[in-house]
């Protein structure tokens, strides 16, 4: 009987001290406060590498004259300048075919900026295929595939690597055209 009433009377308590409720709570709310800010960070931080992969393809898609070492060093300045992060970054330009005859993309030129990206090869086509437009016989489009390292201001979340991909059509010539040549080339220089 004794329990019985104890129990009861603890029960029914309503004093407490908010000295320890807020000891007890505390770290929740810092955690808490922490993952927003950090899951608010990572997406500022995704969308601003979705918008340089977009810009950086729209302004391939308008370009008439060679694409230059050069010029694709100018873009990767761009893509550090647009995502604003320090962190290690990468970008990988290519442009594509449709080959109806043989029912696949191919693979007209690939350069890579940064650490990480390899050239592609049309072999590589076959897997991002899913994720490529359809396209007309002997269209060409750009392929724009930019990364950029994310590390989390608190360690809330591990870091990973954001990765876009963005498909673009030439806008004023058929195709892009790239040369090995930053000055003085030529078509037997260049590759279209």
């Amino acid at each position: 009987m004794r329990l019985r009433h104890r129990l009861l009377r603890f029960a029914r308590d309503d004093r407490g001290s908010m000295a320890v409720e807020a000891m007890l709570i505390l770290p929740i709310l810092v955690w808490a406060y922490l993952a927003t800010f950090v899951f608010f960070d990572g997406y500022r931080a995704q969308s601003l590498n979705t918008k340089a992969a977009y810009t950086i393809g729209d302004i391939l898609s308008r370009e008439t004259n060679w694409v230059t070492p050069a010029y694709l060093d100018s873009l990767f300045a761009l893509q550090q300048v647009l995502t604003q992060s320090d962190q290690p970054r990468s970008m990988r330009i290519t442009v594509i075919r449709w080959n109806a005859t043989a029912r696949r993309y191919e693979v007209v030129w690939s350069r890579v900026r940064g650490s990480g990206a390899q050239q592609l090869v049309t072999n590589d086509l076959a897997k991002l295929a899913p994720f490529l437009p359809v396209m007309p016989a002997g269209e060409s489009a750009i392929l724009t595939e930019t990364w950029v390292d994310y590390r989390p201001p608190a360690s809330v979340i591990a870091p990973f690597t954001f990765r876009d991909f963005v498909v673009t059509r030439p806008r004023f010539a058929s195709q892009l055209c790239w040369n090995d040549r930053n000055t003085g080339g030529t078509m037997a220089t260049g590759i279209c």
